[in-house]
Protein backbone atom coordinates (compact mmCIF):
# COMPACT_ATOMS: atom_id res chain seq x y z
CA UNK A 1 0.00 0.00 0.00
CA UNK A 2 3.03 2.20 0.87
CA UNK A 3 4.59 1.69 -2.32
CA UNK A 4 1.07 2.16 -4.52
CA UNK A 5 1.07 5.57 -2.94
CA UNK A 6 4.62 6.48 -3.20
CA UNK A 7 4.19 5.75 -6.85
CA UNK A 8 0.95 7.40 -7.16
CA UNK A 9 2.76 10.60 -5.40
CA UNK A 10 5.54 10.08 -8.19
CA UNK A 11 3.52 10.57 -10.83
CA UNK A 12 1.75 13.17 -9.62
CA UNK A 13 4.33 15.12 -8.94
CA UNK A 14 6.01 14.30 -12.50
CA UNK A 15 2.69 14.99 -13.84
CA UNK A 16 2.57 18.67 -11.93
CA UNK A 17 6.79 19.19 -13.37
CA UNK A 18 5.80 18.37 -17.16
CA UNK A 19 2.78 20.72 -16.90
CA UNK A 20 4.83 23.69 -15.72
CA UNK A 21 7.61 22.84 -18.15
CA UNK A 22 5.00 22.81 -20.61
CA UNK A 23 3.27 26.81 -19.24
CA UNK A 24 6.73 27.96 -19.23
CA UNK A 25 7.52 26.78 -22.80
CA UNK A 26 4.43 28.34 -24.12
CA UNK A 27 4.31 31.42 -21.77
CA UNK A 28 5.40 34.51 -23.36
CA UNK A 29 5.98 37.96 -21.09
CA UNK A 30 6.05 41.54 -21.63
CA UNK A 31 8.05 43.77 -19.22
CA UNK A 32 7.82 47.61 -19.66
CA UNK A 33 10.29 49.23 -17.58
CA UNK A 34 9.51 52.92 -16.90
CA UNK A 35 12.93 54.75 -15.41
CA UNK A 36 10.45 57.71 -14.49
CA UNK A 37 11.77 59.32 -11.60
CA UNK A 38 12.91 62.41 -13.69
CA UNK A 39 11.60 65.13 -15.70
CA UNK A 40 9.59 62.87 -17.99
CA UNK A 41 6.89 61.68 -14.92
CA UNK A 42 4.28 63.16 -16.42
CA UNK A 43 4.70 61.67 -20.22
CA UNK A 44 5.11 58.08 -18.20
CA UNK A 45 2.54 58.34 -16.21
CA UNK A 46 0.36 59.36 -19.24
CA UNK A 47 1.71 56.76 -20.99
CA UNK A 48 0.93 54.14 -18.16
CA UNK A 49 -2.69 54.86 -18.51
CA UNK A 50 -2.35 54.55 -22.26
CA UNK A 51 -0.80 50.88 -21.50
CA UNK A 52 -3.98 50.29 -18.64
CA UNK A 53 -6.33 50.81 -20.69
CA UNK A 54 -4.73 49.00 -23.74
CA UNK A 55 -5.96 45.22 -24.63
CA UNK A 56 -4.90 43.26 -21.58
CA UNK A 57 -4.83 39.51 -20.80
CA UNK A 58 -7.30 37.94 -18.26
CA UNK A 59 -6.28 37.32 -15.07
CA UNK A 60 -6.26 33.36 -15.57
CA UNK A 61 -4.25 33.53 -18.53
CA UNK A 62 -0.92 32.21 -17.51
CA UNK A 63 0.39 32.16 -21.14
CA UNK A 64 0.02 36.38 -21.81
CA UNK A 65 2.03 37.90 -19.34
CA UNK A 66 1.94 41.96 -19.43
CA UNK A 67 4.92 43.31 -16.53
CA UNK A 68 5.26 46.57 -15.32
CA UNK A 69 7.80 47.84 -13.23
CA UNK A 70 7.40 51.93 -12.78
CA UNK A 71 9.17 54.81 -10.57
CA UNK A 72 7.73 58.02 -11.20
CA UNK A 73 8.57 61.47 -9.12
CA UNK A 74 7.51 61.14 -5.51
CA UNK A 75 6.00 57.41 -5.57
CA UNK A 76 7.75 54.26 -4.04
CA UNK A 77 8.64 52.05 -7.12
CA UNK A 78 6.80 48.88 -7.73
CA UNK A 79 6.88 45.69 -10.10
CA UNK A 80 2.81 44.91 -11.01
CA UNK A 81 1.19 42.32 -13.24
CA UNK A 82 -1.60 44.07 -15.58
CA UNK A 83 -4.47 42.51 -16.71
CA UNK A 84 -8.04 42.10 -16.00
CA UNK A 85 -10.84 40.21 -14.36
CA UNK A 86 -13.43 38.65 -15.58
CA UNK A 87 -15.81 41.34 -15.71
CA UNK A 88 -13.15 43.44 -17.81
CA UNK A 89 -11.90 45.54 -15.03
CA UNK A 90 -8.17 46.45 -14.86
CA UNK A 91 -6.19 44.49 -12.03
CA UNK A 92 -2.96 45.66 -10.98
CA UNK A 93 -1.35 43.05 -9.34
CA UNK A 94 1.65 43.98 -7.20
CA UNK A 95 4.44 41.32 -7.07
CA UNK A 96 7.38 43.39 -5.66
CA UNK A 97 7.46 46.58 -4.04
CA UNK A 98 11.26 48.63 -3.78
CA UNK A 99 12.33 51.01 -1.26
CA UNK A 100 11.45 54.67 -1.89
CA UNK A 101 15.10 55.58 -2.38
CA UNK A 102 15.43 53.07 -5.12
CA UNK A 103 17.56 54.32 -8.16
CA UNK A 104 16.25 53.18 -11.32
CA UNK A 105 18.61 54.58 -13.50
CA UNK A 106 21.04 51.91 -11.82
CA UNK A 107 22.02 48.75 -13.67
CA UNK A 108 21.66 47.20 -10.07
CA UNK A 109 18.30 48.24 -10.20
CA UNK A 110 17.05 47.28 -13.49
CA UNK A 111 19.28 43.18 -12.95
CA UNK A 112 16.66 43.00 -9.40
CA UNK A 113 13.46 43.88 -11.31
CA UNK A 114 14.55 41.34 -14.23
CA UNK A 115 15.38 38.87 -11.96
CA UNK A 116 11.99 39.27 -9.49
CA UNK A 117 10.39 39.08 -12.78
CA UNK A 118 11.74 36.06 -14.26
CA UNK A 119 10.80 34.73 -10.76
CA UNK A 120 7.50 35.78 -10.81
CA UNK A 121 6.81 34.43 -13.98
CA UNK A 122 9.54 32.07 -15.45
CA UNK A 123 8.87 32.14 -19.57
CA UNK A 124 10.81 31.06 -22.74
CA UNK A 125 9.75 34.20 -24.73
CA UNK A 126 10.34 37.65 -22.89
CA UNK A 127 9.97 41.33 -24.49
CA UNK A 128 11.39 43.95 -23.11
CA UNK A 129 10.60 47.71 -23.44
CA UNK A 130 12.27 50.55 -21.83
CA UNK A 131 11.31 53.79 -21.40
CA UNK A 132 13.23 57.40 -19.84
CA UNK A 133 15.75 59.81 -21.08
CA UNK A 134 18.82 58.51 -23.11
CA UNK A 135 21.27 59.46 -25.35
CA UNK A 136 23.04 56.30 -26.81
CA UNK A 137 26.70 55.12 -26.29
CA UNK A 138 28.37 58.29 -24.65
CA UNK A 139 30.14 58.04 -21.73
CA UNK A 140 28.82 59.64 -17.98
CA UNK A 141 28.02 63.14 -18.41
CA UNK A 142 29.21 63.57 -21.70
CA UNK A 143 26.39 64.73 -23.90
CA UNK A 144 25.70 67.59 -21.45
CA UNK A 145 29.20 68.44 -20.89
CA UNK A 146 31.30 66.78 -23.46
CA UNK A 147 34.82 68.31 -21.00
CA UNK A 148 36.80 69.12 -24.62
CA UNK A 149 38.35 71.91 -25.38
CA UNK A 150 36.51 75.26 -24.90
CA UNK A 151 37.39 76.56 -28.66
CA UNK A 152 36.09 73.05 -30.32
CA UNK A 153 32.47 73.69 -28.58
CA UNK A 154 32.20 77.32 -28.88
CA UNK A 155 33.13 77.01 -33.13
CA UNK A 156 30.47 74.24 -33.20
CA UNK A 157 28.21 76.09 -31.12
CA UNK A 158 28.22 79.63 -33.77
CA UNK A 159 25.24 80.28 -35.24
CA UNK A 160 22.85 78.52 -32.33
CA UNK A 161 19.80 80.26 -29.91
CA UNK A 162 20.97 80.40 -26.60
CA UNK A 163 17.73 78.20 -26.25
CA UNK A 164 16.28 74.93 -28.21
CA UNK A 165 12.69 75.64 -29.16
CA UNK A 166 11.87 72.41 -28.85
CA UNK A 167 13.19 71.00 -25.62
CA UNK A 168 10.04 70.69 -24.22
CA UNK A 169 9.22 68.29 -26.80
CA UNK A 170 11.93 65.41 -26.65
CA UNK A 171 13.17 62.87 -24.38
CA UNK A 172 16.92 63.51 -24.68
CA UNK A 173 16.98 65.37 -21.67
CA UNK A 174 21.05 66.01 -20.19
CA UNK A 175 21.60 62.10 -19.78
CA UNK A 176 23.73 59.52 -21.48
CA UNK A 177 23.04 55.86 -22.46
CA UNK A 178 19.83 54.93 -21.11
CA UNK A 179 17.61 56.08 -17.76
CA UNK A 180 17.99 58.91 -15.45
CA UNK A 181 16.97 59.23 -11.50
CA UNK A 182 18.40 61.97 -9.71
CA UNK A 183 21.38 62.87 -11.50
CA UNK A 184 22.68 59.03 -11.78
CA UNK A 185 22.65 57.67 -15.34
CA UNK A 186 23.47 54.06 -16.68
CA UNK A 187 26.02 53.85 -18.96
CA UNK A 188 25.61 51.16 -22.05
CA UNK A 189 28.20 48.52 -20.64
CA UNK A 190 26.62 48.47 -17.56
CA UNK A 191 23.20 48.36 -19.64
CA UNK A 192 24.45 45.54 -21.20
CA UNK A 193 25.56 43.35 -18.05
CA UNK A 194 22.14 44.21 -16.65
CA UNK A 195 20.54 42.82 -19.08
CA UNK A 196 22.24 39.56 -19.44
CA UNK A 197 20.25 37.38 -17.20
CA UNK A 198 17.79 37.26 -19.30
CA UNK A 199 17.78 36.62 -22.99
CA UNK A 200 14.67 38.96 -24.96
CA UNK A 201 13.31 38.41 -27.84
CA UNK A 202 13.43 41.85 -28.19
CA UNK A 203 14.01 45.30 -26.89
CA UNK A 204 12.10 48.56 -27.61
CA UNK A 205 13.64 51.34 -26.33
CA UNK A 206 11.23 54.08 -26.02
CA UNK A 207 14.33 57.17 -25.56
CA UNK A 208 16.11 59.36 -27.75
CA UNK A 209 19.09 58.53 -29.59
CA UNK A 210 19.55 54.79 -29.26
CA UNK A 211 19.56 53.64 -32.83
CA UNK A 212 23.44 54.07 -32.59
CA UNK A 213 25.33 51.11 -34.33
CA UNK A 214 27.53 51.16 -31.08
CA UNK A 215 24.69 50.27 -29.09
CA UNK A 216 23.36 47.65 -31.46
CA UNK A 217 26.69 45.96 -31.36
CA UNK A 218 27.01 46.26 -27.66
CA UNK A 219 23.79 44.74 -26.85
CA UNK A 220 23.76 42.03 -29.72
CA UNK A 221 23.82 39.26 -27.38
CA UNK A 222 20.87 40.34 -24.90
CA UNK A 223 18.07 39.95 -27.88
CA UNK A 224 17.42 39.10 -31.19
CA UNK A 225 15.28 42.25 -32.25
CA UNK A 226 16.13 46.10 -31.24
CA UNK A 227 13.74 48.84 -31.67
CA UNK A 228 14.85 51.88 -31.59
CA UNK A 229 15.37 55.73 -32.87
CA UNK A 230 18.82 57.32 -33.86
CA UNK A 231 17.04 60.66 -33.47
CA UNK A 232 15.63 61.97 -30.54
CA UNK A 233 11.58 60.88 -29.49
CA UNK A 234 9.15 63.39 -29.09
CA UNK A 235 7.94 62.92 -25.15
CA UNK A 236 4.54 61.19 -26.51
CA UNK A 237 6.36 58.35 -27.25
CA UNK A 238 5.00 54.90 -28.81
CA UNK A 239 1.57 54.14 -28.88
CA UNK A 240 0.90 51.78 -26.24
CA UNK A 241 -2.95 51.73 -26.55
CA UNK A 242 -2.39 50.03 -30.00
CA UNK A 243 0.99 48.07 -30.00
CA UNK A 244 0.93 45.38 -27.07
CA UNK A 245 -1.71 42.80 -28.09
CA UNK A 246 0.21 42.06 -31.58
CA UNK A 247 3.49 41.49 -29.56
CA UNK A 248 1.51 38.25 -28.14
CA UNK A 249 -0.44 37.69 -31.19
CA UNK A 250 2.64 37.70 -34.13
CA UNK A 251 5.86 36.20 -34.22
CA UNK A 252 8.45 38.46 -32.83
CA UNK A 253 10.10 39.58 -36.08
CA UNK A 254 6.09 40.53 -37.83
CA UNK A 255 5.97 41.69 -34.23
CA UNK A 256 8.57 44.54 -34.23
CA UNK A 257 7.79 45.34 -37.55
CA UNK A 258 3.69 46.04 -36.57
CA UNK A 259 5.67 48.38 -33.60
CA UNK A 260 7.71 50.53 -36.09
CA UNK A 261 4.19 50.68 -38.45
CA UNK A 262 2.21 51.87 -35.45
CA UNK A 263 5.15 54.03 -34.15
CA UNK A 264 5.37 55.79 -37.55
CA UNK A 265 1.53 56.43 -38.21
CA UNK A 266 0.90 57.96 -35.09
CA UNK A 267 3.37 60.87 -35.62
CA UNK A 268 2.54 61.21 -39.60
CA UNK A 269 -1.31 61.17 -38.44
CA UNK A 270 0.37 64.80 -36.83
CA UNK A 271 0.83 68.46 -38.35
CA UNK A 272 3.96 70.86 -38.05
CA UNK A 273 7.05 69.69 -35.96
CA UNK A 274 5.06 67.08 -34.57
CA UNK A 275 4.82 65.25 -37.42
CA UNK A 276 8.49 64.10 -36.33
CA UNK A 277 9.92 60.40 -35.96
CA UNK A 278 12.75 58.32 -37.25
CA UNK A 279 12.40 53.77 -36.35
CA UNK A 280 14.78 51.23 -37.18
CA UNK A 281 14.39 47.42 -36.13
CA UNK A 282 17.78 45.54 -35.94
CA UNK A 283 18.22 41.64 -36.48
CA UNK A 284 20.92 41.38 -34.09
CA UNK A 285 22.19 38.00 -34.99
CA UNK A 286 23.76 40.12 -38.64
CA UNK A 287 25.86 42.57 -36.72
CA UNK A 288 28.59 40.07 -36.50
CA UNK A 289 28.65 40.30 -40.49
CA UNK A 290 28.39 44.26 -40.01
CA UNK A 291 31.11 44.78 -38.08
CA UNK A 292 33.85 42.53 -40.17
CA UNK A 293 32.17 44.67 -43.16
CA UNK A 294 33.28 48.08 -41.54
CA UNK A 295 36.94 46.96 -40.22
CA UNK A 296 38.74 47.09 -43.56
CA UNK A 297 36.53 50.31 -44.61
CA UNK A 298 38.13 52.18 -41.33
CA UNK A 299 41.46 50.22 -41.19
CA UNK A 300 41.61 51.30 -44.55
CA UNK A 301 40.73 55.04 -44.71
CA UNK A 302 41.91 56.31 -41.21
CA UNK A 303 43.57 59.80 -42.40
CA UNK A 304 40.09 60.18 -44.41
CA UNK A 305 37.96 59.38 -41.74
CA UNK A 306 39.89 61.66 -39.51
CA UNK A 307 39.96 64.92 -41.93
CA UNK A 308 36.46 64.34 -43.56
CA UNK A 309 34.07 67.32 -43.96
CA UNK A 310 30.87 66.13 -41.68
CA UNK A 311 29.04 69.03 -42.95
CA UNK A 312 27.22 67.21 -45.75
CA UNK A 313 26.94 64.06 -43.96
CA UNK A 314 23.32 63.20 -42.81
CA UNK A 315 22.93 64.34 -39.16
CA UNK A 316 20.76 62.45 -36.43
CA UNK A 317 21.38 65.44 -33.81
CA UNK A 318 20.76 69.08 -32.78
CA UNK A 319 22.00 71.79 -30.64
CA UNK A 320 26.15 70.68 -30.77
CA UNK A 321 25.20 67.55 -30.11
CA UNK A 322 27.69 66.05 -32.65
CA UNK A 323 28.04 62.11 -32.20
CA UNK A 324 24.97 61.06 -34.58
CA UNK A 325 25.50 60.69 -38.25
CA UNK A 326 24.06 58.23 -40.42
CA UNK A 327 26.12 55.05 -41.11
CA UNK A 328 25.62 54.64 -44.55
CA UNK A 329 26.50 57.80 -45.42
CA UNK A 330 29.75 58.22 -43.73
CA UNK A 331 31.15 54.89 -44.61
CA UNK A 332 29.79 55.71 -48.10
CA UNK A 333 32.08 58.73 -48.26
CA UNK A 334 35.18 56.78 -47.43
CA UNK A 335 34.93 53.25 -48.82
CA UNK A 336 35.73 51.70 -52.17
CA UNK A 337 33.41 50.86 -54.43
CA UNK A 338 33.75 46.96 -53.40
CA UNK A 339 34.41 48.05 -49.76
CA UNK A 340 30.88 49.88 -49.63
CA UNK A 341 29.00 47.04 -51.53
CA UNK A 342 29.90 44.53 -48.99
CA UNK A 343 29.22 47.06 -46.12
CA UNK A 344 25.72 47.91 -47.69
CA UNK A 345 24.86 44.23 -48.40
CA UNK A 346 25.86 43.56 -44.60
CA UNK A 347 23.90 46.90 -43.73
CA UNK A 348 20.80 45.78 -45.81
CA UNK A 349 20.59 42.19 -43.66
CA UNK A 350 20.72 44.21 -40.57
CA UNK A 351 18.44 46.52 -40.59
CA UNK A 352 15.26 45.23 -41.92
CA UNK A 353 13.44 47.88 -41.27
CA UNK A 354 13.90 51.48 -41.39
CA UNK A 355 11.51 54.83 -41.76
CA UNK A 356 11.47 58.55 -40.72
CA UNK A 357 9.05 61.60 -41.82
CA UNK A 358 10.96 64.21 -44.36
CA UNK A 359 11.87 66.27 -40.99
CA UNK A 360 12.72 65.31 -37.93
CA UNK A 361 12.13 68.96 -35.65
CA UNK A 362 14.79 71.10 -37.55
CA UNK A 363 16.59 68.12 -38.89
CA UNK A 364 16.44 67.24 -42.46
CA UNK A 365 16.36 63.73 -43.34
CA UNK A 366 17.49 62.90 -46.93
CA UNK A 367 19.91 59.81 -46.87
CA UNK A 368 17.99 57.74 -44.31
CA UNK A 369 19.74 54.15 -43.11
CA UNK A 370 18.32 53.52 -39.75
CA UNK A 371 21.67 53.53 -37.47
CA UNK A 372 23.54 56.46 -36.46
CA UNK A 373 27.57 56.25 -35.84
CA UNK A 374 30.16 58.32 -34.46
CA UNK A 375 32.68 60.22 -36.69
CA UNK A 376 36.18 60.43 -34.83
CA UNK A 377 38.01 63.79 -34.63
CA UNK A 378 41.90 64.02 -33.13
CA UNK A 379 40.70 66.97 -30.57
CA UNK A 380 38.05 64.75 -28.83
CA UNK A 381 40.59 62.76 -26.43
CA UNK A 382 38.03 61.90 -23.86
CA UNK A 383 35.36 61.03 -25.89
CA UNK A 384 37.72 58.77 -28.03
CA UNK A 385 39.49 57.19 -25.12
CA UNK A 386 36.28 55.77 -23.64
CA UNK A 387 34.92 55.03 -27.32
CA UNK A 388 37.93 52.50 -27.10
CA UNK A 389 36.32 50.58 -24.57
CA UNK A 390 33.23 50.21 -26.67
CA UNK A 391 33.05 46.50 -28.45
CA UNK A 392 31.83 48.13 -31.35
CA UNK A 393 35.12 49.35 -31.72
CA UNK A 394 37.02 46.45 -30.67
CA UNK A 395 35.55 44.57 -33.42
CA UNK A 396 36.20 47.42 -36.35
CA UNK A 397 39.12 49.50 -35.33
CA UNK A 398 36.98 53.03 -35.81
CA UNK A 399 39.19 54.51 -33.33
CA UNK A 400 42.60 53.58 -33.01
Amino acid sequence: MKRLLLLVLSALCLTGCHCLEREIRERQVVLVYFAGNNSLAPEGEDDYELLKNAWLPRAKEKEKIILVYHHFLDQTPVLLRLCQDRKGNIVEEIIMEYPYSTNSASAETLSTVLADAKEAWPAAHNGLILWSHASGFLPPGYYINPKEQAKVRTEESAGLPETDPYAHMVKSGDVKSFGEDHGDEMELGDLRKALSGTHFDYIVFDCCLMANVEVAYELRNCGDYLVFSPTEILSDGFPYESMIQPLFSLQPEEAMKNVCRSYMALYRAQTGVYCSATISLVRTADLPALAAACKPVFQNHQEQILTIDRSGIQPYFRYNKHWFYDLDDFVGRVATDSEYQAFHNALERTVIFKDATDAFLSIDITHYSGLSSYIPRPEYTVLNNYYKTLEWNRATGLVN
